[in-house]
């Protein structure tokens, strides 16, 4: 409104209003308040971050290698120290996730992560992405950790299916589900496996040895997934322990 003046009287007088319009939308996930304390995202944080969600839009929807490279920006996105996605004003990864793929089980981006984490697309496309996740479930449950962040080979990956070990690549999906169940319910019935396994697993998660497989049968020990350069400070982690253990003080 307006007023004018008319025989020494104001009076109002409307003014065309222009219409409101609205922003055109953008294919960026930023929240559109920000919940992080902005101190903790910097211009380098920013900018990989828009990078990467920029590869992850890409990537989607494309043949198989272009899902393989959107969960591995998603990979990078999440578990980057501290994690990308803060930079887009998101608290947690379940919120990022929400706005970023709408409707998908977290579950499901975790399958999919781990198996863009540790295969390519040939092995993906060739095996299946669930077939590849079991995989990793039942690796990990032998090893009793997280497997380091490494290719695996299914070329040399060999199953323990009860009285021999046999390759990955000569099972069937029900067969490498039905193997990685029991794996994991073994280990659940052992409840934390032995007490002196579980101590040495703590040694060895201690020193960045946390890829070893331990595993102990009666009075036989035995060490698996160890990688060359490791060599050094496995022995250094075994002799820490040897020492505790002639004190009586196992772990």
């Amino acid at each position: 409104m307006a007023t004018t003046k008319a025989s020494g009287k104001a009076r109002r007088v409307s003014t065309a209003r222009a219409p409101a319009t609205r922003a055109k939308a953008t294919t960026t996930s930023r929240a559109k308040t920000p919940r992080v304390p902005a101190v903790l995202v910097n211009k380098a944080m920013l900018a990989r971050y828009d990078a990467l969600l920029k590869a992850f839009h890409e990537a989607q929807g494309t043949e198989l290698g272009g899902w393989d490279a959107a969960y591995e920006a998603l990979d990078s996105l999440l578990h980057s120290e501290p994690p990308l996605f803060i930079a887009g004003g998101y608290k947690t990864a379940k919120a990022f996730l929400a706005a970023v793929l709408p409707g998908v089980a977290l579950s499901t981006v975790r399958d999919g992560v781990r198996v863009a984490r540790h295969f390519n697309a040939d092995d993906e496309r060739k095996y299946g992405v669930r077939k590849l996740a079991l995989l990793i479930d039942y690796l990990e449950a032998e090893s009793g950790t997280e497997l380091p962040r490494v290719r695996i080979d299914l070329a040399k990956t060999k199953i323990d299916v009860g009285e021999k070990r046999v390759l990955f690549t000569s099972l069937s999906f029900d067969e490498m589900r039905d193997v990685a169940r029991k794996k994991k319910s073994a280990k659940g019935r052992a409840g934390t496996d032995a007490p002196g396994v579980l101590a040495l697993r703590r040694v060895f998660g201690g020193s960045g040895l946390g890829n070893v497989a331990v595993q102990c049968r009666g009075e036989r020990w035995s060490l698996g997934r160890i990688e060359e350069r490791q060599f050094a400070d496995l022995g250094a982690a075994l002799t820490g322990y040897a020492k505790k253990l002639a004190k009586g003080k196992p772990g």
